[in-house]
């Protein structure tokens, strides 16, 4: 009959016999040094490098402990191995989909259709997106993976400079890669935390009033509560 604590016993014996102890704890530490960069570190790019290299330091620990193992009773290591390799191909994948099956959900279309100065004004911000309206009376902006998102409610709502401040601050979330799920998710699948929605967008309107300037940003803001 299976047993936590039989295979928690085979664990050990097995690990201590296996002359991999030492591997094993190198691989842990890197994954702890990672997930403590992730913590710390500001720039998201990092984090988001950080967190990939704790999760392989991770899988590799876990292949380890697989090769030390004996014992035919592994059944919780087998989950949190596919829960790791699941979680991995996810941080990989996911960023660079998403935001297509958005288009696709929105039905969004590329703004130069109707106009061109938004996507010459986020080009010119440097940074590789294409700004997509969807048909909406609400006034609404967010931003995944390459794409901007714009419904026809905010582009009547605001004027060019106001709408300058939208795209500026929508760009600093594509430029964090905040506002997909993919890091929220990465929080969960990694027992870590991120920043908060609050932090975020106090942030991106900085950037949103650095670019364009605070009236803008205030009267668009304005018009949006």
């Amino acid at each position: 009959m299976f047993s936590i604590r039989d295979e928690l016993q085979c664990y050990v014996t097995c690990i201590s016999d296996s002359g991999l102890l030492a591997f094993i704890g190198v691989t842990l530490l890197a994954a702890v040094i990672m997930f403590s960069l992730y913590l710390k570190s500001t720039d998201t790019k990092k984090r988001l490098i950080s967190l990939v290299l704790g999760q392989l330091a991770v899988i590799s620990a876990i292949a380890l402990v697989f090769r030390a193992m004996r014992c035919s009773q592994m059944l919780s290591l087998e989950v949190y191995t596919a829960y790791v390799i699941l979680s991995t191909a996810i941080i990989l994948i996911l960023p660079g989909v998403y935001y297509k099956v958005l288009i696709k959900r929105y039905k969004a279309r590329p703004i130069t259709e109707i106009m061109d100065w938004p996507q010459e004004f986020v080009d010119e911000l440097g940074i590789r997106a294409t700004v997509y309206y969807y048909d909406s009376a609400v006034p609404g902006a967010f931003a995944s993976g390459k794409a901007i998102f714009l419904s026809i409610g905010m582009l009547e709502l605001t004027d060019t400079q106001e709408l300058k401040a939208i795209l500026a601050h929508e760009v600093w979330h594509l430029r964090h890669n905040n506002r997909t799920p993919i890091l929220r998710q990465l929080a969960v699948m990694s027992f870590t935390r991120n920043h908060s929605q609050d932090e975020l967008e106090i942030l991106a309107d900085r950037f949103a009033e650095k670019t364009v300037g605070r009236s803008a940003l205030e009267s668009a803001r304005a018009k949006l509560v």
